[in-house]
C-alpha cells in the first residue's frame, strides 16, 4: 500500500465540496480529533473514532468515506482484525482555512453558513458536555489559569495598519497553539482554542 503523504501544517479549502464536507458537527468531530497532537496526529481506527466521540461505528463510515473522498482524511494503514480487514485513518492537515475567494463567491454563501454553523455547533456541544462533566475549570483567570475564557470584544474602530498588525498577532497566537502538539507534555492537559476576527463593511 503506498504510504500517504506527510499532514500539511495548513490546507487552504479552495472548492465548494470540500467546503459542503465540512458543514456537519460530525464530519468536523473526526477532523477535529484527528488533527488533535500536530505533529503527533492520532492514527485511530472507526472503532476507535467512535468510542472517543461516543457515537456508533456504524453512522461514522459515511462521514468517513466523505472526509476521505476530499481529501480532508487518509487511511494510513490496512490490517486485519480477528478475520475483519480494518482501516486506521489519520488527518491529511493539521489545520485548515477557507480561501477567500472561496467564501465571497455568491454560491458559496449558503455553504460557508453551514460549515460555519457545523463547527460552532460542534464547539458548543463539546464545551457543554465538558463542563457538565465538571471537567472545565470555571473561574477568575487567577484562580484558574486554563479555565475557561469566553470573550466577545465590542466594535472597534481602528486604523487598517492597527487592525492588519491584530490580525498578524492573533495567527501567530494561533500558530503558536497549533504547534504545541509537535513537543506535548506527556503530564498535560487538552486544550481547545476558538477565534473569531472579521471586519464589518459598512454599507
Amino acid at each position: 500500500m503506498e504510504q500517504p503523504a506527510e499532514a500539511l501544517p495548513v490546507r487552504v479549502i479552495t472548492d465548494l465540496e470540500t467546503m459542503r464536507t465540512l458543514s456537519d458537527p460530525t464530519r468536523i468531530a473526526i477532523l477535529r480529533l484527528l488533527m488533535s497532537g500536530g505533529r503527533s496526529a492520532p492514527v485511530m481506527s472507526a472503532k476507535e473514532i467512535a468510542a472517543a466521540l461516543g457515537e456508533p461505528q456504524t453512522k461514522l463510515y459515511r462521514h468517513l468515506r466523505q472526509l476521505e473522498a476530499v481529501g480532508l482524511i487518509q487511511v494510513a494503514e490496512t490490517r486485519l482484525v480477528s478475520g475483519i480487514q480494518e482501516q486506521r485513518y489519520r488527518t491529511a492537515q493539521l489545520a485548515f482555512t477557507l480561501s477567500r475567494d472561496l467564501v465571497t463567491k455568491d454560491a458559496a454563501t449558503s455553504e460557508f453558513a453551514d460549515t460555519l454553523s457545523a463547527v460552532l455547533s460542534e464547539f458548543q456541544t463539546e464545551l457543554i458536555g465538558n463542563l457538565s462533566a465538571g471537567r472545565v475549570p470555571v473561574g477568575s483567570e487567577a484562580e484558574t489559569p486554563l479555565g475557561l475564557l469566553i470573550g466577545r470584544g465590542m466594535v472597534a474602530r481602528v486604523s487598517p495598519g492597527r487592525a492588519a498588525d491584530f490580525r498578524r498577532r492573533l495567527l501567530a497566537l494561533q500558530t503558536e497553539f497549533d504547534t504545541l502538539g509537535d513537543d506535548e507534555d506527556p503530564s498535560g492537559i487538552p486544550v481547545h482554542l476558538l477565534i473569531g476576527w472579521y471586519a464589518v463593511n459598512q454599507r
